[in-house]
């Protein structure tokens, strides 16, 4: 009996594992790359840098808008500007994004979107988690929301472009270790649970 379990356990936590991200909201800093590589900055204080809110895997073919909540686990950053293409307009503020898109916004061959860009600035060098979550009001609860422009009605929850285990909800880094983009899981991670 203690076997079938485990390898129901197994089964179930491997078809979890082996699932792709799709609809994946995270911050990078590079406007191409999307990764574990990108998803953390040591920048120098009081210096100014980029920053992106990126949507990859996406399902459709052009977004219509998007919501999200973005916090700062730390003081002392400052968001300089915020903008986007098409037309981008937001309703919220620098961090309560709220946002659609005068035109279509065409995901790219590989699946990517980048919805925003920032205008960032540390005023020391302290360790920062930046995590993403829903917009205040949220069109669907407890998550970032992102819609098709071909029916702005369409919407469709987002997941986390990144998964750090150790810290829920934290998608990207100032002056810290990378976070792990959620769709490179495998097979063998979840074996090496079992070894």
């Amino acid at each position: 009996m203690k076997k079938l379990l485990a390898l129901a356990l197994v089964a179930m936590m491997a078809g979890g594992a082996m699932a792709q991200v799709h609809n994946g909201m995270g911050i990078f800093f590079s406007d191409t790359v999307f990764d574990e590589t990108t998803n953390t900055v040591a920048p120098a204080a009081s210096t100014p840098f980029d920053m992106y809110l990126v949507l990859i895997a996406v399902d459709f073919a052009n977004v219509g808008g998007y919501e999200c909540g973005i916090e700062f686990s730390e003081v002392g950053t400052l968001i300089l500007s915020v903008g986007g293409p098409n037309g981008w307009t937001n309703f919220g503020d620098n961090t309560n994004h709220l946002v659609g898109y005068q035109s279509a916004l065409p995901v790219s061959g590989d699946g990517s979107v980048v919805l925003a860009s920032f205008s960032v600035m540390r005023l020391n060098t302290d360790a920062v988690d930046i995590t993403l979550g829903p917009s205040d009001p949220a069109s669907i609860p407890g998550v970032p929301v992102v819609a098709d422009h071909a029916d702005p009605d369409n919407l469709h929850a987002c997941v986390l472009a990144t998964d750090d285990d150790t810290a829920p909800g934290v998608v990207a880094r100032f002056n810290g270790d990378g976070i792990v983009a959620t769709e490179a899981s495998s097979l063998t991670d979840v074996k090496a649970l079992f070894d």
